[in-house]
């Protein structure tokens, strides 16, 4: 508007003032400027928020766990503690009650970002409300983000200590071997892909002090047989074992295309080698698809292997000894694929663009999956592989392989169910989402809460073990659209790896627990 068009404006409201209260002219004008001062007021208040979502999200960017450039279920760098915010690694104190006081009345100055949020945000541990931010955690409070830091560090001796860890090979699984690796013990996890995660864990730089004490078992938890085998393997063995860590889980039914690339890395040599041991009737998954585009693709005749040299396997044989063998497979071995696979993916219709995520696996781009499933559209298989995976391997390891817990030396021995907030009934707040894995997680958590007073009276305690929020498991396409927004999960695996670690640091230390779930390091209502 001109200046004078404003002048004339003004001069007409003041005209108005003059004319009676009930005037119509008058009335006309008011109900003309109360829709222009509402309008107004609307639009400052919308353009303040906006200005405060940008300044916060600025602000929360900054830190290493909601940083933009983020990858889900990457472990972050964990930062040396400066000296005015380190604090000891916590043990016994573990449980702790939260304290009471205002956000960050505790918390030290030092690791904390300039400037605090403009609108106040409930922590994800504690659900008060937090301004000031860490440098590491975006949705963790003062109090709680120190806290939680130090935790990631906790360590304990675990020298000449056997144990059992399901699901090694990536994210939590694998950053608990490593830690306990460090901490002297021998480890033996399982996966469906020995050869990826003897690759991911001879990256490891510190490879060559714990090498000679890992060692794998290859299984598909799916098939109880397979379980059975391991037991009777590790039974015949007769080696004592003083760590069970049922950590596999299965929370989303994966298309058979998602495993093709370790498919095909299982048929690629590779020069770090592990001790394995393979289930008899063992198969990786994607094995078929794999088969299927290279023996269908032009030119598939040269990816085979030149006669009488196969790439060969460790398998078991049906006593469960070592034996070389090729690699399981209805039409033979498969090709050498060495140098394919950049270009496997390629040879699957439709699936040319996507690339793999962390754990290797090709991501479905399917608009729903296992999580978004509701009651009377969860496929048959995907609810019994659930519950194979999430509660009955688990129940089989712990049955079958506690007289080698019972045999142990060690005066405390340790079986760690890793659960999640999806088994707890206690939960505040419970969608329609996902009830075939609630119900596995739920059944593994009365596992823990049926067996362990007993187990702890032989000094074997068992305790089930939330790991946090560390990945979003909705269906691509909206976990995309989420992402796009800034949002990142509050955790990383370090910390769900932590977690898991806790009750074991804390026996160690001479305050074993047992027969309780923890979430975030604290006891919780089942």
């Amino acid at each position: 508007m001109e200046a004078e068009q404003v002048e004339s404006c003004l001069r007409l409201l003041g005209l108005a003032k003059r004319l009676p209260a009930d005037h119509p002219d008058r009335r006309r004008i008011e109900h003309a400027a109360t829709g222009l001062i509402r309008d107004g007021r609307h639009e400052r208040r919308a353009a303040a928020r906006a200005q405060a979502t940008r300044l916060d999200g600025e602000l929360l960017a900054a830190t290493a766990m909601g940083a933009a450039d983020r990858r889900m279920d990457v472990p972050l760098p964990t930062p040396a503690p400066t000296a005015a915010a380190s604090t000891p690694a916590p043990t016994a104190a573990a449980s702790a009650p939260v304290p009471t006081a205002g956000p960050g009345t505790n918390a030290p100055a030092a690791g904390f970002l300039p400037g605090s949020l403009r609108r106040p945000r409930h922590c994800y541990v504690c659900q008060r409300l937090f301004s000031r931010v860490h440098h590491f955690y975006h949705r963790l409070c003062p109090d709680c983000a120190v806290d939680n830091l130090a935790r990631r560090a906790a360590r304990t001796d675990l020298a000449g200590r056997r144990v059992l860890l399901t699901g090694g090979r990536v994210k939590i699984g694998h950053e608990l071997a490593l830690m306990m690796l460090r901490d002297g013990a021998e480890v033996m996890v399982t996966t469906r892909f020995p050869a990826d995660a003897a690759r991911r864990f001879g990256a490891a730089p510190d490879a060559g002090r714990w090498w000679g004490r890992l060692s794998v078992a290859t299984l598909d938890l799916r098939d109880p047989r397979q379980v059975v085998a391991l037991t009777d393997r590790l039974l015949a063995d007769g080696a004592s074992l003083d760590i069970l860590v049922n950590n596999a889980a299965q929370t989303l039914l994966r298309p058979a295309f998602s495993y093709v690339l370790l498919a095909a890395g299982e048929a690629s040599p590779h020069d770090a080698a592990l001790p394995v041991w393979r289930a008899p009737g063992f198969v990786p998954p994607g094995t078929g698809v794999l088969r299927s585009a290279l023996h269908t693709a032009p030119g598939a005749d040269a990816h085979e292997p030149p006669h009488g040299h196969a790439r060969t396997r460790e398998h078991a044989d049906p006593h469960g000894t070592l034996a070389p063998t090729e690699l399981p497979g209805a039409d033979g071995p498969l090709p050498d694929t060495a140098g394919l696979l950049p270009d496997v993916a390629g040879l699957l219709p439709g699936k040319a663009g996507l690339f793999p995520d962390v754990a290797g696996l090709l991501p479905d781009p399917s608009a729903a999956n296992s999580w978004s499933a509701r009651l009377g559209g969860v496929e048959p298989v995907d609810l019994l592989e659930a519950q194979l995976v999430n509660a009955v391997a688990p129940f089989l390891l712990a049955d079958r392989l506690l007289p080698l817990m019972l045999a142990s030396p060690h005066p405390r021995r340790y079986v760690v169910n890793v659960s999640a907030v999806e088994g707890q009934f206690a939960a505040a707040y419970k969608t329609g989402g996902h009830p075939h894995t609630n119900m596995a997680k739920a059944a593994l958590n009365m596992l823990t809460r049926t067996s362990a007073g007993e187990l702890a009276a032989r000094h074997v305690y068992m305790c089930s073990v939330d790991t946090g929020w560390i990945t979003d498991e909705k269906p691509l396409p909206e976990r995309d659209r989420h992402a796009r927004t800034g949002w990142r999960t509050p955790l990383d695996v370090v910390d769900g790896a932590a977690r898991v670690y806790d009750p074991i640091v804390r026996g160690e230390a001479g305050d074993p627990v047992h027969g309780v779930l923890l979430k975030d390091y604290r006891e919780v209502p089942w």
